[in-house]
């Protein structure tokens, strides 16, 4: 039990993460039962996971303020969200009606996808939407958006960054639209050392040279300021929102 709630940004606890959520979730219309946040927290504690950041950001979703969001609910086809997390995400894009058969959803482990459908409590009305898999389950040109949220700043090395932005890339149908957003920091500016939170943290420039040199064309990258959850470890931090289109081949 200490273990898990040490994890969490000083003076918070899972049991008021969870709480907090709950107040945010039940902004959608989400009941819940007498003494439901005594039995989860109960739940998580035993299980020891580790949820301090998710646990801040969920109830937020943050696809509906990217700034190509608007077009993403035009579009027609198969929608990925590649690195889903709880599913914040792919619940918005339903309640904005995107067509629910065109969605999936991918992840490579089942806890974070699990406290989503504990906080919101529609697991028999989404779960078919999930996959889960420790490899890349897609084949080529499956998909005509790929939507990419908070996940390549957690990826570490590099290979494994390289293979997310290839995947990506693979699964797109030719003049496909990847778009998503990342942790992000200002041009020049150095990282202090020992800084708390993700590892990758990237430059506008270095982000889009990334997407460039996996077979994507002229990336839009938007620079955000303001970071909830990663302050005061940097005022250089930023989220970085991009959007760019597949070339005929990866």
């Amino acid at each position: 039990m200490k273990n898990a709630e040490a994890r969490f940004l000083p003076e918070k606890s899972l049991t008021e993460e969870l709480m907090a959520a709950m107040r945010r979730i039940k902004t959608f219309g989400i009941t819940y039962p007498r003494g439901y946040h005594r039995n989860l927290a109960g739940k998580y504690l035993k299980k020891g996971v580790r949820y301090p950041h998710i646990l801040t950001i969920i109830g937020k979703p943050r696809i509906n303020h990217h700034f190509f969001y608007s077009s993403a609910l035009t579009r027609t086809g198969r929608l990925l969200d590649y690195g889903c997390g709880t599913g914040d995400n792919v619940r918005q894009l339903i309640r904005d009606g995107f067509p629910r058969e065109q969605i999936t959803a991918f992840d490579i482990n089942r806890e974070s996808i699990d406290l989503g459908f504990d906080l919101y409590r529609d697991r028999e009305e989404i779960a078919d939407l999930f996959v889960v898999s420790g490899t890349f389950p897609f084949g080529p040109e499956e998909f005509d958006t790929v939507y990419s949220a908070s996940v390549i700043h957690v990826i570490a090395d590099e290979k494994e960054f390289r293979n997310y932005c290839a995947n990506a890339c693979s699964a797109l149908r030719p003049g496909g639209i990847l778009f998503g957003s990342t942790l992000g920091i200002h041009e020049g500016a150095a990282r202090p050392p020992g800084t708390r939170g993700p590892p990758r943290i990237m430059t506008k420039e270095q982000l889009a040279g990334s997407l460039t040199g996996t077979g994507f064309s002229s990336p839009e990258i938007v620079r955000r300021e303001g970071v909830p959850g990663y302050v005061p470890e940097s005022e250089n931090l930023c989220v970085l929102e991009f959007c760019t289109k597949k070339q005929a081949s990866c």
